[in-house]
């Protein structure tokens, strides 16, 4: 059996979070398959953080560059006897172009970095574009790793770059779906869950409730999100919500692309059409009625106008379409298929 090392950062206190979401999926997929060893990673205090960002390092990627860190990997693969090392997030990188060569070294990025700053205003904000794009280029170079992209929009910005080498795209999966009711309807509420520590999603969270309020309720699970948006919202436990009740409509705020919006399957499993201030729609490209359930928007007008659509449309033939375009979707995203381009990658 083969053996493989998987050097990640440490999972967040979220356990729903996505990050910790596709760690625990990769985890299991190859230990069903190889014989798995995980190496987790602490971050470096803040002022090597910031020291990490005068070195070149965009924010995003600075988390846990460290000798202590650096020593931890260096002695892992330094002890011999795996086939594979799997640097599962670009965060941990830095580490693995430093680190000694092992036989083969999979390169698995979340975010292309250039991306998440491709909207740079300020001049500080265009110096840290900068510094995505070098790293960017840089880890995408390497002519011995195997380089897996989470999304098709982060190899279309590699691409972008002049990136030309062969990239695998293994995608997360989405979760158990919930069935709708026979008695099912069009449902006029919003939906908004999901967590904002991250600095830019709490950016564009900010963004959405300083725009002119919906004559629509807004369901949201995130404490931050229910005060900023105060009595435009109304906060539910998620559990709780009778998702099989209806079709609702759930907004995705960031208006940074990068990665993949993990948040849209989820709402695809709950029954929302996804009404995105960013373009998620190749994630999704190819599916039957995708431009009715996948809508780029630039504003609550317009997400407005779309409820109002959908209510002045007959309920029972958009269901109908709505459950054909999820199950495509669920049938795309199926975990072990999603994944397996990984386990290809990995020689698995």
């Amino acid at each position: 059996m083969q053996r493989c090392l998987f050097v990640r950062p440490a999972t967040s206190a979220d356990a729903n979070g996505g990050d910790s979401v596709v760690y625990r999926r990769v985890e299991q997929f190859i230990a069903d398959r190889a014989e798995l060893v995980v190496l987790e990673l602490q971050r470096v205090p803040r002022p090597a953080q910031l020291l990490n960002v005068i070195g070149g390092l965009p924010p995003e990627a600075a988390g846990y560059a460290g000798a202590d860190n650096q020593r931890r990997v260096d002695a892992a693969i330094g002890q011999g006897g795996f086939d594979v090392a799997l640097f599962g997030h670009e965060s941990v990188f830095p580490l693995a172009l430093a680190a000694p060569e092992p036989r083969r070294r999979v390169l698995h990025a979340h975010n292309v970095q250039s991306l998440l700053s491709a909207d740079a205003r300020s001049p500080w904000e265009k110096w840290l574009r900068r510094l995505a794009v070098r790293f960017d280029r840089r880890w995408a170079s390497g002519p011995r790793d195997v380089l897996v992209c989470i999304s098709r929009t982060d190899v279309a910005g590699l691409r972008a770059l002049g990136v030309v080498r062969d990239i695998g795209i293994a995608p997360p999966g989405a979760p158990p779906a919930v069935p709708l009711a026979r008695s099912a309807e069009i449902t006029p509420e919003v939906v908004l869950t999901g967590s904002y520590g991250w600095w830019r999603k709490r950016r564009d969270l900010f963004r959405f409730a300083a725009e002119p309020p919906l004559p629509f309720p807004i369901l949201v699970g995130d404490a931050l999100a229910a005060g900023r948006l105060d009595d435009q919202a109304r906060r539910v436990d998620p559990r709780a919500v009778d998702w099989g009740a209806g079709l609702r409509f759930a907004v995705v705020p960031d208006r940074f692309v990068g990665g993949f919006k993990l948040k849209t399957l989820e709402y695809v499993a709950l029954n929302c059409m996804i009404l995105s201030y960013c373009d998620v729609r190749p994630e999704f490209e190819g599916l039957p009625h995708v431009d009715e359930f996948v809508r780029l928007v630039q504003s609550k007008a317009e997400i407005g106008a779309a409820i109002e659509a959908a209510l002045d449309e007959p309920a029972r033939p958009q269901l109908e379409r709505f459950a054909a375009f999820k199950a495509a979707c669920l049938d795309r995203y199926d975990w072990d298929s999603c994944l397996q381009p990984l386990g290809e990658a990995l020689g698995l």
